[in-house]
């Protein structure tokens, strides 16, 4: 094991002789408080560097998204990783699947980031206020669970770091218009890792919905992935211990819960607590509805031109009942519409295909990942060629850049990229209304989307669910 310059520093490598109570009560509580960010120099402005500069970044979260973007961002000579952080020192199971043995944690996303530069630079540090105060950092790229998502990228922007932010983009939707707020403040570039916005078959897709090429088309069908958990092989055991030893030294298991509230006795639970697991529990994640609602909704929305709007209503909600399972409470069977003002009508379950199925009166489309089904009439239609001047162009990255260097792209050039704050909020404030109606017991909900209400019948109910609540003294 390669050894760590920060070795022995508790405020990079641990958290050393520092009590939970200290470390949460001194930290967490003066997090943010009176609209102003406590970590030593005034809210700023975003920087961007000189064209023949560089941006340092850091990737915050060290786990299977983590080290797909950051092998992706490592490509581009314009960007230096300069420091990674995690409360999991390192562990061999921290991807998709146990089989693959894919390492993870802090200290082995230091090790892969040296490597890759040849010399002993990068820092590892447990905790992310570490970045935020950090001059030095440019950029983060946040790849955690997703409760995490909106506190620590608030706090970046408020110091004029840019963002790259994993989908689901926010918990809920109080942390959405709070996370779109900062960043039109701040003037930071926050690219949401939607990344199917720069793949071309959804593109084209969406292209082809806008300029009306299967004719009227008034419905869709969005596959989203079902079953309650545990995923990809990881471990369903339901035993309350200790937290395991690779959130050493103590504190870390703490830092990595963060403002999700805690089981009783503070327990460790495989099922819930392991890699990949969080996201079936409803204190750390949303479940599939959100999971990979993030990535199809978006894209529905992109073809709808609504992606700065929204739904007006969730109807024909059924699903196997949130809580059914107290530990995996999200459901894993649903089924529920979305429509929209125009009277569209989206029909998503988990029991459609993966993707989403375009109905028209020409004919279906059908677009996945690597996947684009379309019409006899437009089987030799070819974007070059036949897409006409006068038709919606949509969003294209530079050539050959992927939806990560699209964000490196919009950091210096200070131009819109793929999927900014407020898309990234629209298309995950659908997935929270749809897991309200869930959390309820409801068939059916109205929803403005300019007000980002609920209106109608269980309106008030509703409307309480909004609010994402923060605990262990952590503070929005």
């Amino acid at each position: 094991m390669q050894d760590n310059p920060h070795a022995g520093n508790p405020r990079t490598q641990g958290l050393g002789n520092t009590t939970r109570r200290a470390f949460i009560g001194a930290g967490a509580t003066a997090f943010l408080f009176g609209g102003r960010c406590l970590f030593g120099a005034d809210a700023a402005t975003a920087h961007r560097p000189k064209p023949s500069g560089r941006v340092n970044l850091a990737v915050i979260g060290c786990g299977t998204m983590g080290r797909g973007d950051m092998l992706a961002f490592m490509k581009d000579p314009r960007v230096r990783i300069a420091a990674v952080c995690d409360p999991v020192g390192e562990l061999r199971d921290y991807g998709y699947s146990p089989r693959r043995r894919s390492w993870g944690g802090r200290l082995a996303f230091k090790r892969l980031a040296d490597a890759h530069y040849k010399d002993n630079a990068c820092r590892a540090v447990v905790d992310f206020r570490e970045i935020v105060d950090d001059p030095s950092i440019d950029a983060v790229c946040i790849t955690t669970p997703d409760h995490w998502h909106a506190l620590i990228a608030i706090a970046c922007m408020k110091k004029g770091k840019h963002v790259y932010c994993q989908k689901p983009m926010s918990f809920g939707v109080s942390e959405g218009i709070a996370m779109v707020r900062a960043a039109k403040e701040h003037g930071v570039t926050f690219q949401v890792g939607s990344q199917q916005r720069n793949a071309s078959e959804f593109r084209i897709a969406a292209e082809w919905i806008r300029n009306g090429y299967l004719g009227e088309c008034m419905e869709c069908e969005v596959g989203l992935p079902g079953g309650r958990g545990p995923y990809w092989g990881y471990s369903g055991d339901r035993t309350p211990r200790k937290a395991p030893g690779y959130f050493a030294p103590d504190g870390t298991w703490d830092m990595w819960q963060g403002p999700a509230e805690h089981h009783e006795g503070n327990v460790f639970i495989p099922v819930i607590h392991g890699p990949m697991c969080w996201r079936s529990n409803s204190r750390t994640g949303g479940g599939m509805i959100t999971d990979w609602g993030a990535h199809h909704i978006d894209i529905l929305h992109w073809a709808l031109g609504v992606e700065r709007s929204g739904p007006v209503a969730v109807e024909n909600f059924k699903s196997d009942g949130f809580g059914a399972d107290p530990l995996l409470d999200w459901a894993g069977e649903y089924s529920f519409d979305f429509v929209y003002a125009n009277g569209f009508r989206a029909h998503v379950s988990n029991r459609y295909a993966n993707g989403l199925r375009f109905k028209g009166k020409k004919g279906d489309l059908f677009v996945a990942r690597g996947r684009l089904d379309r019409p006899d009439f437009l089987k030799k239609w070819d974007e070059g060629r036949d897409l006409g001047a006068n038709e919606v162009h949509l969003y294209k990255a530079a050539a050959g850049h992927n939806h990560e260097l699209d964000f490196i792209d919009g950091i210096f050039e200070n131009r819109p990229i793929a999927t900014d704050c407020e898309i990234g909020h629209r298309s995950i404030s659908a997935c929270h209304i749809a897991n309200i109606c869930e959390r309820l017991g409801l068939s059916a909900l109205k929803w403005d989307p300019s007000a980002e209400r609920f209106t109608g019948a269980n309106a008030d109910d509703a409307n309480a669910l909004l609010e994402v609540k923060h605990h262990n003294g952590w503070k929005l």
